[in-house]
């Protein structure tokens, strides 16, 4: 049988941030699509894509979202909090 690979719980991609805004030379790029495309089913081209603009904060009991161009549409995906802290460090630096 073959196992599912399991994503980083919440401890461990906050650890990963935090080791990311200490580290420059650590690249988030690979856990964020990672999460983006496993938690949000997101397709990896999204992430050559994103633009600051793309991203849409959680504010207070509202979540994070993500816009993205799906060949002549644009569609929004809710960010899981995991996907949307990985996308917000990766974004500032």
């Amino acid at each position: 049988m073959t196992e599912q690979p399991e994503l980083m719980t919440a401890e461990q991609n906050r650890a990963l941030v935090n080791a990311a805004l200490a580290d420059d030379e650590l690249d988030l790029a690979v856990p964020l699509g990672l999460s983006l495309a496993l938690r949000e089913g997101l397709p990896s081209r999204v992430l050559s894509a994103l633009s600051r603009g793309d991203y849409h904060p959680a504010v207070d009991d509202v979540p994070g979202s993500l816009t993205y161009r799906d060949g002549d549409q644009v569609r929004v995906v809710t960010l899981s909090p995991q996907s949307e802290l990985l996308l917000s460090a990766y974004l500032s630096s």
